[in-house]
């Protein structure tokens, strides 16, 4: 079994339909591909076998100076593992790797949104060292907050 990241391929854009429901979330879909587009997104993914199972983003800005701040902090967005390889290591791998990518970018700091009834999540970025609440909000999907990662 041949594990590896990679950096998104715009042209493999719809391959991540096999991770996420692209057609459904349409209008998140094409944000996303916009921002690939545009340079403001970079998207890593976890294959093995060359099948996409895993992705994670960085964000250079989203207009909020609690995602980003230009030079300083950049966003984390879309960590998501097809749900069959859950609970194997992969989201840690994933936001280990991207840690390390936005590192040699020179940012000091990372953020984060997560749900704040998504237990799995938190506990992840939490022992990852997204350590610090910076935003606890609500919004049509529920509360949330913002962490705050140094790098």
């Amino acid at each position: 079994m041949k594990t590896e990241i990679i950096t998104l391929d715009i042209t493999d854009y719809q391959k991540c339909s096999n991770i996420w429901n692209i057609e459904r979330q349409s209008e998140l879909a094409d944000k996303f591909y916009n921002e690939l587009l545009t340079g403001n997104r970079t998207t890593y993914i976890y294959t093995i076998d060359n099948e996409f199972v895993g992705e994670i983003s960085l964000v250079k800005e989203m207009n909020d100076s609690d995602y980003t701040i230009p030079n300083q902090r950049i966003y984390v967005s879309r960590l998501i593992v097809k749900y069959e390889y859950r609970r194997q290591g992969i989201g840690r791998k994933l936001v280990d790797f991207i840690t390390e990518k936005a590192k040699l970018q020179g940012y000091t700091e990372m953020s984060i949104g997560v749900d704040l009834d998504n237990y799995p999540a938190l506990k992840l970025y939490m022992e990852a060292g997204f350590d610090r609440v910076i935003y606890i909000g609500e919004d049509e999907q529920g509360k949330y907050l913002k962490l705050l990662k140094e790098i």
